[in-house]
């Protein structure tokens, strides 16, 4: 595999579809959303792309794609489209996590500070969050500063330093936007897998490629719904 491997790139963990193809420098993406057919928007944008590119999906060295959280369904399509296309192709997939990915995202549109919050909206009065630190500049070196939550929307405690907030948990508890420390929140941000391709190279490169039968969705709940009323 050369040093600069072709790489795709596939999310669906939102409910917004996002492709990349990372050829040398050059990163091409496609960004849409639709009610239904994820998977097939997946593979039509992804065929798009490597067309564009004149190049053949056996031409891919590796895949990359969000595996959660998110949402259940999301999720599981795109890992699903990733799965296939990793056996198919015999090649290694990247999992990534939806959150660090949507941090990736804020910080290219917005690289001021010192990282980012990300609270993606988990509906039952919950929120996924991460937090996430970035040298400024530097595409593809966000940190994770704690471990992925599930958890209320409450404002967690965050370090010293300048933080944005970013993710659909900002547009479901807009109180959230005003606690200490952030200087800027885009409540309506959702992952750009073009964002994440040089994390997911640098990935690649450190051997956290992993084969497509060893991908596993992370979901952080187990239940989908609530409880019936008793």
């Amino acid at each position: 595999m050369t040093s600069s491997p072709i790489m795709l790139g596939l999310d669906a963990s939102t409910g917004t579809c996002s492709v990349a193809l990372a050829v040398g420098d050059a990163i091409h993406t496609r960004l849409q959303r639709q009610p239904k057919g994820h998977a097939a928007l997946l593979l039509a944008l992804a065929d798009e792309l490597l067309a564009e590119a004149g190049l053949a999906r056996r031409m891919v060295d590796a895949i990359a794609c969000t595996r959660g959280p998110g949402g259940f369904t999301g999720v599981r399509i795109g890992v699903g489209v990733a799965q296939g296309l990793a056996l198919g192709l015999d090649r290694p997939v990247v999992p990534l996590s939806t959150l660090q990915v949507l941090a990736e995202t804020a910080i290219r549109q917005q690289p001021r500070g010192d990282g980012v919050l990300v609270l993606l909206d988990a509906r039952m009065g919950e929120v996924y969050g991460g937090l996430y630190r970035h040298e400024r500049n530097a595409p593809g070196t966000s940190t994770v500063v704690d471990a992925e939550w599930l958890g209320p929307p409450l404002p967690p405690s965050l370090p010293s330093g300048e933080w944005a907030g970013a993710g659909s948990g900002f547009a479901a508890y807009p109180d959230l936007a005003s606690m200490v420390g952030l200087h800027s929140v885009e409540a309506d941000c959702v992952p750009d897998m073009g964002s994440a391709m040089p994390l997911a190279r640098r990935r690649l490169a450190a051997g956290e490629g992993v084969p497509g039968h060893c991908l596993e969705p992370v979901y952080l709940r187990n239940r989908v719904a609530d409880p019936p009323a008793t």
